[in-house]
């Protein structure tokens, strides 16, 4: 589990660094996510060892939405005005997220 724990890791903050560098409409997850597939798609025993942990990572990804929602929860205050956009992103990055992630588990679910 603990490769597993590092390879995701590691794509999340390449893809915030990758973000950050180059001017991508994209989040740093999202990158991240896209970056998890390409890895996938170069080292296939990579995802056959991490197969088995998928179920288990899945089971507990709630525990990643938390910290965003107690920060949109403290800040409030400061999104007053910026709502319409604030719900915007956060439709397009979830809708995002959700491909990246489709996408990521299609791939490996293709390699077994």
């Amino acid at each position: 589990m603990l490769i597993s724990l590092l390879v995701i890791a590691a794509c999340y903050f390449v893809g915030e660094a990758v973000s950050h560098v180059l001017p991508l409409p994209l989040p740093g997850p999202i990158v991240g996510l896209f970056l998890l597939l390409l890895v996938f798609k170069l080292r296939p025993a990579l995802l056959s060892l991490m197969a088995r942990h998928i179920p288990t990572l899945l089971s507990h990804l709630a525990l990643l939405f938390l910290p965003a929602t107690v920060g949109s929860m403290v800040s409030y205050k400061l999104l007053d005005g910026y709502w319409p956009a604030v719900i915007t992103a956060v439709i397009v990055s979830t809708a995002l997220s959700l491909l990246a992630g489709v996408l990521v588990f299609r791939y490996a679910d293709k390699q077994h």
